[in-house]
């Protein structure tokens, strides 16, 4: 987490996502930035395709997670991620 500029007493970056950014606004801006790399991908062939603006599984079930009202069941100081691993490890219903 040093290299990111967090201090790991702050939470790092997904707890400055989730707390003060918002993951459905991270979301949406993964998605403008992989959506404008593919664009100029396809323009220049001598670029090597890349895909690190494409937002993960985890973050898009986290996303649909918060959108169906699940942060409301979450308990304070539990991160979104950590209550939607949760809830796959035990098996629960897909989102």
């Amino acid at each position: 987490l040093y290299g990111y500029g967090f201090p790991p007493a702050k939470g790092g970056p997904m707890f400055f996502a989730e707390n003060y950014v918002g993951l459905p606004k991270l979301l949406e801006r993964l998605q403008v930035h992989a959506a404008e790399t593919k664009r100029k991908l396809a323009g220049n062939k001598t670029l090597l395709p890349v895909d690190y603006f494409e937002p993960s599984k985890l973050l898009l079930e986290c996303v649909q997670a918060e959108k169906s009202g699940m942060k409301s069941k979450v308990p304070p100081g539990v991160p979104m991620v950590d209550a939607v691993l949760g809830m796959k490890k035990k098996g629960g219903s897909k989102l």
